[in-house]
């Protein structure tokens, strides 16, 4: 029996092992990676520029790993995803975009708008805002519920690095001023874990 579960209890350390490397090799949770940095170093202006649209996204924030406290690796991450996807805007900028690609770029950017980064500001407002609110909230540690509200938060600060980067490039957009506006109104609502805090311990004592 004693060699059973040493055998076990082996397995399971070699799982756990498997799992933390392949975390480690994956350049998503690698605060050095630069995605945008192959892209910025391509010499031909029509294939950096065509590279360029298709990736000019919102910066990945990792959203889904918010559940749970510690979560400042995650906010850390993001912060710096969303560096770099200024610094590679600026790049590209600066190198010059294919001019016949920018007006379908601009054309494509009217028609599709920018509805669903509204919705999505609004929505991660809300979550916030909503923290200490949910059925299950009072059998939550409230460091939970404080990354939460920080990967809702970091979510926000991602749309608005998005949306003025849009912006620069497209600055006739409808209402973009009103949903950097929108976004920025709640992220200065909300600067440190204190404020944070306090929304949800009102919440939870409610």
């Amino acid at each position: 029996m004693k060699q059973v579960l040493i055998t076990v209890l082996l397995q399971c350390s070699l799982i756990v092992t498997g799992f933390s490397q392949a975390r480690g090799g994956n350049p998503k949770f690698d605060a050095d990676a630069n995605p945008y940095e192959k892209i910025v170093k391509e010499s031909d202006q029509g294939k950096r520029t065509a590279k360029f649209f298709q990736n000019f996204i919102q910066p990945p924030v990792l959203r889904d790993y918010f559940d749970a406290s510690p979560c400042n690796e995650y906010v850390s991450l993001s912060n710096n995803r969303i560096e770099q996807f200024t610094d590679f805007v600026d790049a590209i900028i600066k190198g010059g975009i294919d001019a016949k690609q920018m007006t379908k770029a601009a054309n494509d950017f009217k028609k599709r708008g920018i509805a669903t980064q509204i919705a999505d500001i609004d929505y991660h407002t809300g979550y916030i805002e909503k923290q200490g609110t949910f059925t299950t909230d009072n059998k939550v540690p409230v460091e939970n519920l404080l990354c939460r509200a920080k990967g809702s938060l970091q979510a926000i600060k991602s749309i608005v690095a998005y949306l003025e980067a849009v912006k620069r490039l497209f600055p006739s957009i409808d209402d973009i001023d009103l949903a950097i506006q929108k976004g920025k109104s709640t992220i200065h609502a909300y600067p440190d874990n204190k404020s944070l805090l306090d929304k949800i311990k009102q919440n939870l004592n409610q």
